[in-house]
């Protein structure tokens, strides 16, 4: 993410801040932006992924136990 910095801020600038940077335009450029953007997808897809996968296993381990 930091190869995208807007010119002349500082790796301290971007990456020590109480909010983390994410998402503002004065620090990262449009193209920054968009890899942040659609690494934020993979990321909740991956978890709504992991949990839907927790959930079929609970009730796959719940239907064998019955019979």
């Amino acid at each position: 993410m930091h190869r995208h910095r807007q010119p002349g801020v500082t790796y301290a600038q971007a990456t020590y801040r109480r909010d983390g940077g994410w998402r503002r335009r004065d620090l990262f450029t449009p193209e920054g932006l968009a890899y942040q953007r659609q690494a934020s997808r993979y990321g909740v897809i991956g978890a709504a992924l992991w949990i839907l996968a927790l959930l079929a296993y609970i009730i796959t381990a719940f239907l064998q136990s019955r019979s």
